[in-house]
């Protein structure tokens, strides 16, 4: 006979965001859940990923979620889809595997649900990839499917501390999408839109509103396709 599957085992998570509208999306997933989560938002800066993951395990957590958008570097991905990594890769060319369970319990329960998604290792940047070359040339050398800034300091500290580590992205910007000099500098350390610093290099480049209200709409639908992720928020925020 074979045996019985093994029940899942709730663990306390800690997630890592980019922005605060993340964090917000996190939270507003969590407010009903049956879990123990701590959400903490890195300010678009992988040192303060880190940092945050730092103080999330000093904080008890017992798994590490990256949660957010990212931007494209495969050709095909279009705005909103939704990627579970199954790895992830420094600037230096360290990988590090996200935890085979974890993935694997989330994959399928998106399967269950008719989430569509894709499989595939997300880059490390200490800065936003504004232009397609930009990122054409990061796929060429890397491989991976999308880029952020945040994921691989959380899979880094998560690594060091032996903890299981994942990292759940909706794509905002494609490859081919040119990015505004303004996103350098639109998040304050909190995670929120500095709109201040934002008008004043519109300012002065009125030319990239038209880029900048493009990339306003993407983000607003890659941060709803993570709302969709209710179904399936008992696996991602750490039941697995």
């Amino acid at each position: 006979m074979a045996p019985a599957p093994q029940a899942a085992t709730s663990r306390k998570i800690g997630v890592v965001t980019g922005l605060a509208s993340e964090s917000e999306i996190a939270a507003a997933l969590l407010a009903d859940a049956t879990l123990e989560a701590e959400v903490l938002c890195a300010g678009a800066s992988a040192a303060r990923a880190a940092e945050r993951s730092a103080e999330l395990i000093a904080n008890g957590c017992q798994a590490l979620l990256s949660f957010g958008i990212a931007g494209a570097l495969a050709g095909e991905l279009d705005c909103g889809d939704l990627i579970v990594a199954h790895g992830l890769r420094d600037p230096e060319g360290t990988d590090y595997i996200t935890d085979a369970a974890w993935r694997g319990q989330l994959v399928a329960a998106m399967q269950d649900n008719a989430l569509l998604y894709r499989e595939g290792a997300i880059l490390g940047s200490p800065r936003t990839l504004r232009n397609p070359a930009d990122k054409a040339a990061a796929f060429a050398d890397s491989g991976c499917l999308a880029v952020d800034m945040e994921s691989v300091a959380v899979a880094g500290a998560a690594a060091e501390a032996g903890l299981p580590f994942l990292a759940v992205r909706a794509i905002a910007d494609r490859a081919k999408d040119s990015l505004p000099a303004l996103v350098e500098n639109a998040v304050k350390p909190d995670g929120r839109p500095d709109v201040a610093r934002a008008l004043a290099a519109l300012l002065r480049r009125p030319a990239e509103i038209p880029a900048t209200l493009r990339l306003a709409r993407q983000t607003e639908l890659a941060l709803a396709r993570l709302r969709m992720l209710e179904d399936v928020k008992e696996v991602l925020f750490g039941r697995f």
